[in-house]
């Protein structure tokens, strides 16, 4: 990593990385079981629970960075996998809802894969925005690069910033009315805010 990279956290708490854990464990415990009680099923244990344990945790470690010296939105997984996305009038840019409790920064490009990243959220397990500080920065590089639809984006982003800095809630913040949630809620998903900024 550079030292113009600035990381964008994740919006999780400790209850979340809890479900993930435990969700987990409860995996190998029934694989255990399953492998002592049905002979005949091992060779599906020994071989598609640690395939699928592997899966279920590169899609838990990852990182995401912001380049604003670049204008490059960063996601690292495993620390081997990496998905870039350019911010230029080419990528287009919104702020949506990923209908679990979190409000999510789209950038996706012209061509290939593009990257969400979690902005603010408010599930039964965390009540969360990104700094303000962070905020800003999103907002002045797509405006800087002219990803499509920056204006309206780095507003609403810049509107957040000012009113955490003013004392204000994340419940009564601006950007909290953009989110919504859809027949499984977070609570029915079992931690959809340690999850949400897993998209992209």
């Amino acid at each position: 990593m550079t030292e113009t990279l600035v990381r964008i956290p994740q919006l999780t708490s400790r209850s979340g990385w809890r479900w993930i854990v435990a969700t987990a464990v409860a995996l190998v415990v029934v694989g255990a079981y399953v492998g002592v009680t049905q002979p005949d099923n091992r060779i599906f244990v020994v071989t598609v629970l640690p395939a699928f344990l592997l899966f279920f945790g590169a899609l838990s470690w990852f990182s995401t960075w912001l380049d604003p010296a670049a204008g490059v939105l960063l996601r690292v997984r495993c620390r081997l996998w990496r998905t870039r996305v350019r911010l230029e009038p080419s990528t287009s840019v919104a702020l949506v809802s990923d209908r679990g409790g979190t409000l999510l920064l789209r950038a996706r490009p012209a061509q290939g894969r593009g990257l969400h990243v979690p902005v603010v959220a408010r599930t039964d397990y965390v009540e969360k925005s990104q700094p303000p500080a962070l905020l800003r920065q999103l907002a002045d590089a797509v405006e800087r690069y002219r990803a499509g639809g920056a204006r309206p984006v780095a507003e609403a982003l810049r509107k957040q910033a000012d009113h955490l800095d003013g004392g204000g809630t994340i419940a009564s913040s601006p950007l909290a009315g953009l989110i919504t949630t859809g027949v499984l809620t977070a609570a029915k998903a079992g931690g959809a805010g340690a999850i949400g900024g897993h998209l992209g």
